[in-house]
């Protein structure tokens, strides 16, 4: 399988890049999987694990979702963490799948907790300007949104993306480490 990338902007600059397998697309969007001790590359040059457990690592096996048209692009981990970015549309950029993040960023622990972090974040770079009124409240929109299908089980929050997980973990593959010319941002 050769791999793809995907570029996480922030504004008003920034990035992150990291490698991953395309693994389908289907009626939830496309997905992808990053293995364990695959590289994660900020925008400053410096290297870390993708989907780290903690400040300095280690990584997990992790698997993505990208969907068709919502403002949010999502991490399955094998620690069990759901971990969502809401973002502009994932879409993809040339070679590159590429998405704005729009600071908030829901999540349902293992133990089922759920929750949104960083709406301070929200409100600091809508007051900024670097946030739309539209993009605001559809940020909002989508962690709502998000915590509520998280706490019901809808699809593919449900087992939908912890069976993806499992199958790509069981196919074996490296970790992914090289980034070619890809640019820093």
């Amino acid at each position: 399988m050769t791999p793809t990338y995907i570029r996480k902007r922030k504004r008003p600059r920034g990035s992150g890049l990291w490698p991953a397998y395309l693994l389908d697309t289907d009626a939830f969007g496309t997905w992808f999987y990053t293995p364990t001790r695959s590289l994660f590359r900020a925008d400053d040059g410096e290297f870390c694990e993708m989907a780290q457990l903690g400040p300095g690592g280690p990584g997990e096996h992790c698997v993505q979702l990208a969907p068709h048209d919502g403002w949010w692009f999502a991490y399955f981990r094998q620690s069990g963490l759901l971990h969502v970015d809401v973002s502009t549309t994932p879409a993809l950029v040339g070679a590159e799948w590429t998405f704005d993040d729009l600071e908030l960023d829901p999540f349902r622990q293992p133990d089922g907790t759920i929750g949104t972090e960083d709406w301070e974040e929200l409100a600091e770079s809508h007051a900024a300007g670097l946030i739309s009124d539209a993009e605001r409240d559809a940020a909002e929109d989508a962690a709502r949104g998000l915590e509520r299908d998280f706490a019901a089980g809808v699809e593919p929050f449900g087992q939908v993306g912890w069976e993806r997980l499992a199958a790509a973990v069981a196919l074996g593959l490296p970790p992914l480490t090289e980034f070619g010319d890809r640019p820093l941002d």
